[in-house]
């Protein structure tokens, strides 16, 4: 057994995007690989194939292959792959062997695939007009010169956005040829097949000034083409419609934008000849399709569901900090829980005709696997869960739990069955620091939800130092998932305390909506009382102290060091300091005004400014390292250069680390090697600072001659 490494990132595997098969026999899923040459270049994605007890790779593709969907007669598979020429294009593959058939050329900008019910058709989403120019050597002589009209002209880890517009088109695989259903200057996206074949359902915004507004609206089109319908009020953000099975409703998710982007999601009930919307999971504030913040784990977010019978639909959930399965009752509204447990789901899919359902899972000692979930069957006895019917099954040599259920006895239970180990020989190699769940009071009374996790190696009598982790958003959450930062500063010799102050997800509309003009305000009473509470435990050395955190995290941290001395050390990582120059700098901070700050900064400026963190940037006496990608179009790196500039003019301790070609996501998704030397900054710079000392440990420390870096 040894300590967990930054460089043990460079030898995990991570599943994505479970697809089960029509019958609920066979699962495909995503793959995704550090390559032997990829570390500073990035991952290899492959399909997967779990079918009678065996799990095998399905695709071995020159390229990265993505986005598996099962025809209804489970025998083909259509997917994305960048192995061609003509760069992703969609691939037919068929499970009796074969090569893998190149269906579509000279489109860019393919994505959503979806099979018709017939399985002769696929609908997908593509840019309008073929591939991009400057894809041909022909247009060398044009000029770079951009001349820009949209306000939303750029998007984080996509650069400068397309002109042409994203459009619906389907695809014939018998003849081959591909029809183009949707045009104007709208975007077009998620396309859903009617049972029956006739018609296919897709969100758009189409109205004057759409950019400036999260609102879309669901549309159906005659799938031959033809006249398109709305059938959504025209004042909600509606997203991933689904048909029911007799094709009168379609469901979806969405909300009243009451709140702009800390209004909680539902699940919404459209008829589809017109008539009144049904929220049917308004009275619940669950926080639908949200999984918990995590530098290992993601997946594309599926439709809901329906049952055979049209009565139930499911989709997954976040609720105080862990993200499960949930169904709700068409007539009644009634909502009950799935599957339960010290785990989250960041991935799944119900099969067409059963209900198995097939699941990505983390944990905080379990990265990415998948299950199957099958509520055809319960496997031993119900027991009781927080006073809720469960069926309970043990994993074999596997201390996580999954528990199938539901709340009040009124739905159906069954059975989950391990399909993938995709990391067990790493993680039965390293030790690893389980996080404690702890409730903490802010000043006001509010209980705050949060994990504390010991160094690895901690012995009885001896105080270590602490880092507070602040996570992003702010409206997002932490909870129980694999976080590779906080295992890694464990094993460093830190205890990592983390917590969901107000702003966070999983906590109902009011939580959520809490930061409302007060960024800086009772969010920062909370995560400061999470420091408080962390600071009297028996093993926290309260004189050496840390904090770090991104994006929104990076905020706090910023703003904290500008009003406290209590920390010891500071990392802010892609975070901003000005949230006046952010709000016409980000590629999204221009909607801010509509919720988050009172009006816009012309309107108001004083509002913006007394709570950016550069307003107080003479209190700071915190050695502070700045972390920044140099392509961050969500907090751009001026912000971290404007705080850098103020701390260095005022002869404070100031470093700044740059990371050439990453944008916001550099922790989840950056080239492997700067995610390495990412958390190799981190702890190098709380060395510095906050010293772990090497007898303390009871598990010798690494040694110090092999750390990566230091300051």
């Amino acid at each position: 057994m040894r300590r967990i490494t930054s460089e043990d990132l460079y030898s995990m595997k991570w599943a994505s995007d479970p697809e089960v098969s029509p019958d609920g026999k066979k699962v495909l899923f995503t793959v995704k690989t550090v390559t032997d040459e990829g570390k500073l270049k990035g991952y290899k994605t492959n399909i997967w194939l779990a079918s009678d007890g065996k799990v095998r790779q399905f695709t071995f593709g020159p390229g990265n292959d993505w986005n598996p969907r099962w025809s209804p007669c489970g025998r083909k598979v259509a997917f994305l792959s960048d192995r061609g020429k003509d760069k992703t294009q969609i691939y037919l593959l068929s499970l009796d062997g074969g090569e893998a058939v190149q269906m579509t050329s000279g489109l860019s900008g393919i994505g959503d695939i979806v099979f018709s019910p017939c399985g002769e058709k696929i609908a997908f989403t593509a840019l309008e007009g073929g591939a991009e120019s400057g894809d041909s050597s022909s247009d060398q002589d044009k000029s770079d010169v951009r001349v820009i009209t949209r306000i939303r002209y750029k998007l984080n880890g996509k650069g400068f956005l397309p002109e042409k517009r994203t459009q619906i088109y389907v695809l014939d695989i018998g003849s081959g040829k591909v029809t183009q259903l949707t045009e104007g200057p709208y975007d077009c996206r998620e396309p859903a097949w009617s049972p029956d074949g006739r018609f296919i359902a897709f969100t758009s915004a189409r109205f004057e000034d759409h950019d400036l507004s999260p609102v879309r609206d669901v549309w159906v089109i005659p799938a031959e083409g033809g006249e398109m319908r709305k059938i959504s009020s025209g004042d909600a953000v509606l997203s991933a419609p689904s048909w029911s099975p007799d094709g009168k409703y379609i469901a979806c998710y969405g909300h009243d934008n009451k709140y702009w982007g800390a209004t909680v999601t539902g699940i919404y009930l459209l008829s589809v000849d017109g008539g009144p919307v049904r929220y049917l999971t308004k009275e619940r504030e669950l926080g639908v399709t949200e999984t918990p913040a995590s530098d290992m784990v993601s997946s594309p977010v599926p439709r809901p569901a329906w049952s055979k019978d049209g009565r139930t639909i499911y989709f997954s959930a976040l609720v105080k900090g862990k993200s499960h399965l949930y169904q709700v009752d068409t007539v009644t509204g009634d909502v009950g829980a799935i599957t339960s447990g010290n785990c989250s789901v960041y991935g799944w899919s119900r099969a067409l005709r059963e209900d198995v359902f097939a699941v990505a899972l983390t944990s905080f000692d379990l990265i990415s696997d998948v299950f199957i979930v099958d509520l055809r069957s319960c496997a031993g006895p119900e027991e009781k869960l927080n006073g809720s019917p469960v069926c309970e099954s043990r994993l074999e040599k596997s201390p996580l739990e999954i528990l199938v259920g539901c709340e009040g006895g009124k739905f159906s239970s069954g059975a989950a069955k391990r399909l993938t180990r995709l990391n067990d020989d790493l993680l039965s190699s390293v030790y690893l620091s389980v996080p404690e769940e702890i409730e903490v009071k802010s000043p006001d009374g509010t209980p705050i939800q949060a994990w504390v996790m010991k160094p690895v190696g901690i012995k009885d009598g001896v105080k270590y130092p602490l880092i507070l982790e602040i996570h992003g958003g702010p409206h997002s959450a932490y909870g129980v998932a694999f976080f590779h930062e906080f295992q890694f500063l464990a094993s460093r010799g830190y205890g990592v305390v983390f917590g969901n102050p107000r702003g966070s997800t999983g906590y109902g509309q009011e939580f959520a909506a809490a930061t409302r003009h007060d960024w800086g305000g009772k969010d920062y009473e909370d995560v400061m009382a999470v420091a408080g509470y962390a600071e009297t435990l028996p093993w926290v050395d309260r004189d050496r102290m840390g904090v770090t955190g991104g994006s929104y995290g990076g905020y706090m941290t910023n703003w904290i060091i500008g009003h406290t001395r209590k920390f010891r050390a500071a990392v802010s990582q892609r975070s901003t300091c000005n949230r006046m120059s952010q709000f016409g700098s980000s590629d999204a901070a221009y909607t801010n005004g509509e919720f988050e700050f009172p009006g816009d900064p012309w309107d108001n400026p004083m509002a913006y400014l007394e709570r950016s963190p550069i307003m107080y940037v003479r209190n700071v006496q915190t050695p502070l390292l700045l972390m920044h990608s140099e392509e961050d179009l969500r907090c751009p790196i001026s912000q971290a250069e404007e705080f850098f500039v103020a701390l260095k003019k005022l002869k404070k301790t100031v470093v700044m680390v740059r990371f050439p070609g990453e944008n916001h996501e550099l922790s989840r998704s950056g080239k492997p090697r700067h995610r390495v030397e990412r958390l190799e900054y981190i702890a190098a710079w709380f060395d510095k600072y906050l010293a772990p000392k090497p007898d303390d440990y009871g598990i010798p420390l690494r040694n110090p001659e092999k750390r990566l870096l230091e300051f």
